[in-house]
C-alpha cells in the first residue's frame, strides 16, 4: 500500500460513491490516490500532504471546487498542484468562473475513462517537463471584455468554452458576442492547442537530451532535436534504434537501465557509463519518467551527462 504522503492524486468529493469509483479508474492506471469528502477536509489535508493533482468536483456544499482551486492557486506553497475540475456543469459562465480560478483543467460528466486518464497523464508530464526546464506557451485573450492569460495546457478549456456556447447561442446574448469574439482566434488556438497535445512539441524546446522509449526492450520511438545533437544522429536514424545498442552498454548497464523501463507510476534514476556513436566515454544519469505517448504507455529518457 502507497504511504499516503507519496499518493499521486487527490479526489475531492462529496459522493462516496463518487470517490470510489473515480478511486477505481485512477488505480486501474496505476495512479494512487486519497479523498476528501469536503472543500474543508481537502484544506486540512493539504496542509500535511502535497499530491501531484488535485481532481475536485464543483457542486459541493461550504468550500466548493471553484473556491478550492482559487485557494490552491492563490498559495505559494500549494499553487504548483495541478487542479482538474470535474463537474456536471455547461454553462459557458461556469467554464469561463475555471478560468477565473486558474484551474488547469475542467471536464464535464459523464466523462470517457480513458479521457480523464488521458487528461492526467498529459497534466503530470506537462508538469514534469516544466522542471526540466520546459518553457510553457501562452495566449492572450479578451472573453467578455476580460483579459485572459491561458498556458498552454488551459487551452483545453477554451475548446470547450467554444463548443458550450455554440449550443447555448440562440438563448444568451452574451454567449453570441463571445462568440464572436473568440472566433477571431479560433484558428489560431486550433493550431496551439494541436501543437500543445502532441508530446513531440512539448519536449523540443527542451535544452535536454529526452527519448522516447518504446517498453523494456528498448526501441527509441521518439526524440527531441537536443537528443539528435547528444547521439549526432539524424531523427529518421535513430528512430526504431534500441537505447541499449546506441550507448553501447555492458550487460550490468543494460540490466540497471532496463529496470527503470518496468511498469511503474514513478520515475526512476540510474547512473550509467556508455560510449556514445562517437566514440566519446560519457558517465550519464537517466532519469526515466512513465508516459503515455500517442495514447500508448512509453517511457520519457531524459539524459543528463555527470
Amino acid at each position: 500500500m502507497v504511504p499516503e504522503n507519496n499518493r499521486d492524486i487527490l479526489i475531492v468529493e462529496d459522493s462516496p460513491t463518487q470517490a470510489e469509483y473515480l478511486r477505481n479508474i485512477l488505480r486501474d492506471y496505476n495512479f494512487s490516490s486519497f479523498v476528501a469528502l469536503s472543500g474543508e477536509e481537502a484544506i486540512e489535508i493539504l496542509k500535511s500532504k502535497t499530491p501531484k493533482l488535485i481532481i475536485s468536483d464543483i457542486l459541493m456544499p461550504g468550500i466548493d471546487g471553484f473556491e478550492l482551486c482559487k485557494i490552491v492557486k492563490s498559495s505559494e506553497k500549494w499553487k504548483d498542484i495541478i487542479v482538474l475540475l470535474l463537474t456536471t456543469l455547461s454553462d459557458p459562465k461556469d467554464i469561463i468562473k475555471a478560468l477565473d480560478v486558474d484551474a488547469d483543467a475542467f471536464i464535464i460528466k459523464p466523462f470517457n475513462k480513458k479521457y480523464l486518464i488521458s487528461t492526467v497523464q498529459f497534466l503530470i508530464s506537462h508538469s514534469e517537463l516544466k522542471k526540466l526546464g520546459y518553457t510553457e506557451s501562452n495566449l492572450e485573450i479578451n472573453i467578455m471584455g476580460k483579459k485572459y492569460t491561458l498556458r498552454s495546457t488551459q487551452i483545453q478549456i477554451l475548446n470547450l468554452l467554444l463548443f458550450s456556447y455554440e449550443k447555448t447561442i440562440g438563448d444568451m446574448e452574451e454567449i453570441s458576442k463571445l462568440k464572436q469574439e473568440i472566433k477571431k482566434l479560433n484558428e489560431k488556438l486550433r493550431e496551439i492547442y494541436e501543437k500543445d497535445k502532441e508530446y513531440d512539441f512539448l519536449i523540443e524546446g527542451i535544452p535536454i537530451p529526452i527519448l522516447v522509449i518504446k517498453d523494456i526492450r528498448g526501441e527509441i520511438i521518439g526524440a527531441n532535436s537536443s537528443a539528435l545533437s547528444f547521439f549526432n544522429m539524424k531523427k529518421e536514424e535513430i528512430i526504431g534504434k534500441n537505447i541499449f545498442e546506441i550507448l553501447h552498454l555492458s550487460p550490468l548497464h543494460i540490466t540497471q537501465l532496463r529496470e527503470t523501463l518496468t511498469p511503474s507510476k514513478d520515475k526512476k534514476t540510474v547512473k550509467i557509463k556508455a560510449t556514445l556513436p562517437s566514440g566519446e566515454s560519457a558517465e550519464l544519469r537517466i532519469i526515466t519518467t512513465p508516459i503515455f505517448y500517442k495514447e500508448v504507455p512509453a517511457f520519457q529518457v531524459s539524459i543528463l551527462k555527470t
